[in-house]
């Protein structure tokens, strides 16, 4: 087996604490995942979820994060306008990278992401990944068939 992916989160809001770490404590108990650090300017909201999910050590300093050799995937779950700029730097630094949706604000800053992505050492993957799930795949099947009924598309 191999060792847990250690994962530094970057936003403890809302995304971070619902459905982010229902997930992460299921696969944390697998043994495939461990959350190493978490990043916010709140310290009211870096304190909760140190208590609430056992988070070793928490920073408002997103570099910290990013820059930590003892983390392999960054989660951007910040607000919309951050996402491009932390996705970027955590790619330089060679780490995985699982930023919300959307990656970025504008289409050329998603543009610079995804040729990054090529050339880095870590992967990027922007939510919502659940699109790639055995239950997506087999709607989208259905749809494809005919069996969900017709897809009509309206254009400007």
């Amino acid at each position: 087996m191999t060792h847990p992916i250690k994962i530094g989160i970057i936003g403890c809001g809302n995304v971070m604490i619902g459905p982010y770490m229902s997930l992460i404590q299921k696969l944390d108990y697998q043994g495939q995942v461990k959350v190493v650090a978490a990043c916010d300017p709140v310290a009211d909201k870096r304190r909760f979820v140190q208590q609430k999910f056992g988070i070793p050590r928490t920073t408002a300093n997103y570099q910290e994060i990013i820059e930590a050799n003892d983390i392999e995937l960054v989660l951007v779950l910040t607000s919309m306008p951050q996402h491009g700029p932390l996705a970027q730097a955590a790619l330089e630094a060679g780490k995985h990278v699982l930023v919300e949706k959307p990656m970025a604000v504008t289409l050329p800053e998603a543009a610079r992401l995804v040729e990054l992505a090529k050339t880095s050492p870590g992967y990027l993957i922007c939510a919502p990944h659940i699109i790639l799930s055995p239950t997506y795949r087999t709607m989208l099947k259905r749809i494809r068939r005919g069996d969900i009924g017709r897809v009509i598309s309206a254009r400007a």
